[in-house]
């Protein structure tokens, strides 16, 4: 019986630190909970007295340790502590059905009772499973935990813990109460009340049941609002970049409107500069060159010297804005970009597109020596492709499962909306987003599916 008591302690611990793991930036601050968890209620359960509730003693002293070794994000590890001493609670539970059932039907048979060796053996041989089914129970129960609760990296503000510990709470009162009732009965009886009425077991596991139920309910409810709030910025993020759009886009438009007047008035440019020929004014035609070589570069400059040549006005004035920000802070810019014309894509969405992957390209080519930036398109039939690579001196993080990289600026909660939005705009065209990492270069992989087939470009 201590053997095994030992044993499901240092399951507990184990699993607390797996549980806690994803949710933890270093991986030496989940193994110091988990061993700090396993000396807690081995200490607890040494103490030549009782300790009711001591999970929730240990749970307790696993997370002061959590907190201090890494000082960020309190409210999650409150959830988590509150959530991992539930689970440990409502295992036990479901591991005690096929215990009872065990000990009814075969443990204390009258075949076993008059043979001790053999019911020994037995015993053991159950305590072993019984350790296994736990570990199975724990690692199902966990393994679900991780999958609903997606946004492992993210900060829980305390109205949100507040949302998330009700339920649980009243999960930990039912708890209390169960408790509360197997002492009264045992007082007044002097017998166990499961002893007498044995539904009263089976009442629990059903509680128990329920209250796994309740905490995977509240993290789905819990994850469907950050989506809902991350959806609200997202779609801020986006009006904004639009309403950024058609500002330059007026802008271009005079710009545009100046180069047309320009070349209705070249005519007169030319005669002008005849007639300052035939009349041997040199000077003057020297200054009169010059003025229009400034008016002609001027033009080119504002227009970002790309003209038509992605083969649309709107990818025309991001990619001017994007090399223009490049040339500014001494980045190499290369474009390949073009258009895919009549393919059923909206220019906006692909503004969208080269506006977030150029400013997370620029910003992360700025942590190197030697930044540069290029992008790039391609058609594959109905498959149109961007790709844009830059150099970046750090490691991009991710949380796995697909996830997109998260971002490396100080105030998260502002930022990283940039390849949610990029992917969001993907698979609205039933494409998808890919970034690989190899030593200092990154590549961004955006597929967008066409509406009809094309040629190979």
């Amino acid at each position: 019986m201590n053997l095994s008591n030992i044993a499901e302690i240092i399951i507990e611990g184990y699993f607390f630190c797996c549980f806690v793991r994803p949710f933890i930036r270093k991986r030496h601050v989940a193994e110091w909970t988990g061993i700090t968890y396993f000396l807690m209620m081995l200490f607890l359960w040494l103490v030549p007295w009782e300790v009711r509730h001591s999970d929730l003693c240990g749970m307790a002293g696993a997370f002061v340790v959590m907190y201090l070794l890494e000082r960020r994000n309190l409210e999650q590890k409150i959830f988590l502590s509150v959530t991992g001493s539930l689970l440990f609670w409502i295992e036990s539970g479901f591991a005690l059905i096929p215990r009872n059932i065990y000990f009814i039907l075969v443990l204390m048979t009258k075949y076993l009772n008059e043979r001790e060796w053999l019911q020994l053996f037995c015993y053991l041989l159950f305590e072993i499973l019984y350790c296994v089914l736990q570990g199975i129970l724990l690692h199902f129960m966990v393994r679900l935990m991780h999958r609903i609760y997606i946004r492992k990296e993210e900060n829980v503000t305390k109205k949100e813990l507040g949302l998330l510990l009700l339920p649980l709470f009243s999960v930990l009162v039912g708890r209390f109460i169960l408790a509360f009732v197997v002492d009264v009965y045992l007082k007044d009886t002097g017998q166990y009340i499961w002893n007498v009425h044995g539904e009263y077991e089976w009442l629990k596991i059903i509680y128990q049941v329920v209250s796994f139920s309740a905490v995977l309910l509240t993290l789905v409810v819990y994850q469907k609002i950050r989506e809902a709030k991350q959806r609200e910025k997202e779609d801020a993020v986006l009006l904004e970049q639009q309403r950024r759009i058609e500002i330059h886009i007026r802008e271009v438009e005079g710009l545009y409107r100046e180069v047309k007047g320009l070349r209705h008035d070249m005519g007169n440019h030319v005669v002008v500069l005849e007639n300052l020929f035939l009349n041997h004014e040199g000077e003057e035609l020297k200054q009169y060159f010059k003025k229009l070589k400034e008016e002609l570069l001027m033009a080119q400059d504002s227009l970002g010297g790309y003209g038509g040549g992605s083969k649309n006005p709107v990818t025309d004035i991001v990619l001017a804005e994007k090399k223009r920000q490049a040339k500014e802070e001494g980045i190499a810019f290369e474009s390949g970009f073009h258009y895919p014309q009549d393919a059923g894509l909206n220019a906006f969405d692909i503004s969208v597109i080269l506006n977030n992957s150029l400013a997370n390209a620029l910003e992360a080519a700025r942590t190197c020596d030697i930044p540069y930036v290029k992008i790039r398109s391609w058609r594959r039939r109905k498959a149109f492709m961007i790709e844009v690579e830059n150099n970046f001196s750090g490691t991009l993080k991710t949380t796995g499962d697909g996830e997109l990289p998260q971002s490396t600026k100080q105030d998260e909660e502002q930022h990283g909306f940039g390849l949610a939005n990029i992917r969001r705009v993907a698979q609205k065209y039933y494409g998808d987003v890919d970034i690989v990492q190899e030593g200092e270069r990154v590549r961004l992989n955006v597929m967008l599916m066409l509406r009809a087939e094309e040629k190979d470009t």
